[in-house]
Formats: C-alpha cells, structure tokens, sequence
C-alpha cells in the first residue's frame, strides 16, 4: 500500500491500533470517526484519488477482476448502470455534486486496506 495513502487515513481517521483492528473486524460502515459522513468521505476520495485508483487497479489485478467490476460489486453498492456511470464519473470524470456513494465506498475501502496494511505489518 502506498505510504501517503497510508497516512493519510491514519490522519483522517486520528485513531490508535485499536481503532485499526476494530476497523478489519467491524468493516468501515460500522463507522469510524472522519470515515462516516459523506462529507467526509466524499473530501477523502477527492484529496486521495490518484492513490485510491492506483490500489483499486492494483487488488483487482491481484484478484484477477477488472477493477471497474470490482468496484461495482462493493456490497454497498448496487450493480445498476446509474452506479456505473457513477463509478465512471468518479474514476474518470468530473464528478456531479450529487455522486457521493462511489467516493464513499472507495474511502472505505482505502480504510479497511489502510487497516490491514497497519495492523499485519
């Protein structure tokens, strides 16, 4: 995982190892502080995206998906063409005021990656 990536949700997130383990047991939708309103999320997948994509691409390539699937089928997403433009816009795009739950979900998942880097290294 990418160190600035890394630490950046460390910052985002101002919780101790604990709040990490809590994180890979629970899953980032149990909520974390910083990781739970959308205007949070939304500000983190902004001020991130370039890292995040880059590990989307990357665990999806290690999975052997293609990493825009991969996105779309994030258990809080839905697999309909309107979350697939959405996915299309946030990776690709200029993302509309309205699109937050693609931001979001890859902001939980930099959470919960960030969360297994930390915790298993």
């Amino acid at each position: 995982m990418d160190k600035k990536l890394r630490d950046s949700v460390k910052r985002q997130l101002n919780g101790d190892r604990s709040t990490f383990e809590d994180v890979l047991h629970s899953g980032a939708d149990a909520g974390f502080s910083g990781f739970t309103y959308y205007s949070d999320t939304v500000e983190f997948f902004k001020k991130n995206r370039a890292a995040i994509i880059a590990l989307v691409k990357e665990t999806a390539q290690e999975l052997g998906e293609d990493y825009i699937l991969f996105i779309a089928n994030f258990k809080c997403l839905t697999n309909d063409a309107e979350t697939q433009d959405e996915i299309g816009r946030a990776l690709y795009g200029r993302m509309r005021k309205e699109d937050h739950l693609v931001a979001n979900a890859l902001s939980w998942f930099a959470l919960e990656e960030a969360a297994r880097d930390i915790i298993e290294s």
